[in-house]
């Protein structure tokens, strides 16, 4: 009976430690960034850039927090937008080549932001949002690049009082800070 068990933990150890392999081998494909043709991507990443209309131009995958991000120039109206979208064909966002964008009085990447309704973000970080937010007033949701990541932000009114609340992708609460709009 003792060797059965030792045969089984064995067993048991073993595809635990072939798992770990396969997960750190994916996540070494997935850190480099790479060109792929629409064929390539999920079938979910091919729908949502299809419905964007237009043009398919180059479409790249990489890596941000270790997640697959799938981005795509695409040509509507002709003006070239690159859209970024999820491996679960979430769109994460959409951003004007040209940089004439009127929003933007300088060209800092810290002001880099986009307003997004809450179904337009992760699963994960709605999720977070919800249980953070317990049942309070969701004002508004940006989707953000700080030092070149993807960081969300949302106004919630608690108790009467505006509160910030800063997202990962990947439904890590990074921030809380209350608006004191009272202070002096």
């Amino acid at each position: 009976m003792k060797r059965r068990h030792a045969v089984l933990v064995v067993v048991l150890v073993s595809a635990g430690l072939a798992l770990c392999i396969g997960a750190v081998a994916t996540q070494k494909l997935v850190e480099g960034e790479r060109s792929l043709s629409i064929e390539q991507v999920p079938p979910a990443v091919r729908a949502a850039l299809l419905a964007q209309g237009g043009t398919l131009g180059e479409i790249e995958m990489e890596a941000e927090d270790g997640q697959a991000v799938y981005e795509a120039d695409v040509t509507i109206d002709g003006k070239e937008v690159e859209v970024k979208v999820a491996a679960d064909g979430t769109v994460l966002g959409k951003e004007a080549e040209d940089g004439d964008d009127e929003d933007e009085d300088d060209g800092d990447d810290d002001e880099d932001e986009e307003q997004v309704s809450l179904a337009e973000v992760p699963g994960t970080v709605q999720a977070t949002l919800v249980k953070e937010a317990a049942g309070a007033e969701i004002e508004e949701v940006k989707k953000e690049n700080e030092d070149g990541k993807i960081v969300y932000s949302a106004d919630v009114i608690v108790g009467g009082q505006e509160v910030e609340f800063k997202i990962a992708p990947d439904g890590t609460l990074l921030g809380k800070e209350a608006d004191d709009e009272d202070d002096e």
